[in-house]
């Protein structure tokens, strides 16, 4: 793809930017404090979506489960100008909403706003993250909040299931801990760790800012540069995600008083830059993705065993996963299982046909366009996209890298990752036991 690339070697009194780029994708910035700055005009909305991205993972956390997730919240508690109740109602005053969310592998905050309120959403959004006050009342207001939302999940069977998937996953890898934490970990952190987790990460070579929408870019990038030119440039702790292959299968159960069985089945994949990853996308479509998929039809429609069956895989910066769901009754728990491991064996030993190929192509390629009708949505593919290191050019490059993949390329993938299975179930195990 063509690009025009323009680096700029000047003092930071002529200018705070030290690299510019325009592509089909949009426009990319690095400014002098090293934030990066993606921005995508689209004329044809109202709106305007912003999503400010932390990257970390939550190997940060160490043995503080929870920590990113609960410094990321506080960041909507208050600052040195607003109360937690004035950030909301102001970007709601607007015809916005505002929210903190918080992954593995990054913290964001995002912001969906009527184009004609774009300065308001800059400027509570450079409040919230240069201005941060981590009151102690707020501290203990949030921990309270989120042990609530930790004891509520005790109940919920497709949580439990998946956070044992987790840990069978990345058995002995910091992300078998889930985002959120334990309570007795939450109960734990400090108002001190926060405000260190804080310095530490949430520092401007750190973040990417993505904006897609009604927006004029120079005026836009203009105002960032104002902004955010007070963040001052530091060195992150070195992340590792090192983690060995497993070399056997694994099963994780626990029981509950439920009436069906909830099951997570995957595999360990590639990080998302992996040249592979595309390959393994198109074969978890074809297994999983949508009511037209190989377990779907085959497990649900044609021999009832499902309640719900679909698969991810999820794009990771790290070692990712590929996950499939499903929901099934006591008495065809062990046949749910086999009825899994046929479809994989199949996809193992026979190429997938051109016509399934070009159907299930078009179909990725239909959810991936719809994924961006929202100006939120192509913001956030932007910024995912730079962070994990494909660049953000990716976003117009996907579907072309799709069309790419052969049969013979899903089959190889096939063998080569989908060894070695980590499962997790929860359910009524007086009722069914594992064969």
């Amino acid at each position: 793809m063509k690009k025009i690339a323009i680096l700029l070697i000047l003092l930071a009194a002529c200018t705070s930017i030290s690299y510019e780029e325009h592509t089909k994708a949009g426009s990319k910035y690095v400014l002098n404090n090293g934030m990066t700055v993606l921005l995508k005009e689209n004329p044809d909305t109202g709106m305007i979506g912003i999503d400010l991205m932390i990257k970390r993972s939550i190997a940060a956390d160490g043995e503080k489960h929870g920590l990113s997730f609960f410094t990321n919240r506080m960041l909507l508690s208050g600052t040195e100008k607003r109360t937690r109740e004035q950030i909301v109602k102001e970007i709601e005053q607007a015809g916005g909403a505002i929210k903190a969310r918080t992954y593995a592998e990054y913290s964001e905050i995002v912001i969906e706003i009527p184009s004609d309120k774009f300065s308001t959403a800059l400027d509570v959004l450079q409040d919230v993250l240069l201005n941060p006050t981590f009151l102690p009342e707020e501290v203990e207001r949030e921990r309270t909040i989120l042990i609530g939302e930790l004891e509520s999940k005790k109940d919920q069977p497709n949580v439990v299931a998946e956070e044992l998937f987790m840990k069978a996953i990345y058995q002995g890898h910091p992300y078998e801990h889930p985002i959120d934490g334990y309570v007795e970990t939450v109960k734990q952190i400090t108002r001190e760790d926060i405000i260190n987790h804080y310095k530490e990460w949430y520092v401007p070579n750190n973040t990417y800012l993505s904006i897609a929408g009604n927006l004029k870019e120079r005026a836009t990038i203009n105002a960032i540069q104002h902004l955010f030119k007070g963040m001052q440039q530091k060195q992150t702790p070195k992340e590792t995600f090192e983690m060995p292959p497993r070399i056997q299968p694994i099963t994780l159960t626990q029981n509950m008083p439920i009436e069906s069985f909830y099951i997570q089945y995957g595999h360990q994949l590639v990080p998302a830059v992996h040249p592979d990853f595309i390959k393994l996308r198109m074969a978890n479509a074809i297994l999983g993705s949508g009511s037209g998929s190989r377990l779907f039809y085959e497990l649900r429609d044609k021999r009832a065993l499902a309640y719900t069956v679909t698969s991810i895989a999820p794009s990771t910066r790290s070692t990712g996963f590929m996950k499939i769901y499903m929901v099934t009754r006591p008495e065809t728990l062990n046949e749910s299982i086999a009825g899994i491991t046929e479809q994989l064996e199949l996809l193992k030993k026979e190429d997938v046909p051109e016509d399934e190929m070009t159907v299930v192509k078009q179909k990725i390629k239909g959810f991936f366009f719809l994924d961006h009708q929202k100006t939120i949505d192509q913001a956030n593919y932007l910024g995912l996209y730079e962070m994990q290191g494909y660049g953000y050019e990716y976003d117009v490059e996907y579907p072309e890298k799709l069309a790419q993949v052969t049969p013979q390329e899903v089959k190889y993938v096939a063998n080569t990752y989908f060894n070695n299975p980590a499962t997790a179930i929860t359910g009524p195990f007086e009722q069914a036991k594992i064969e």
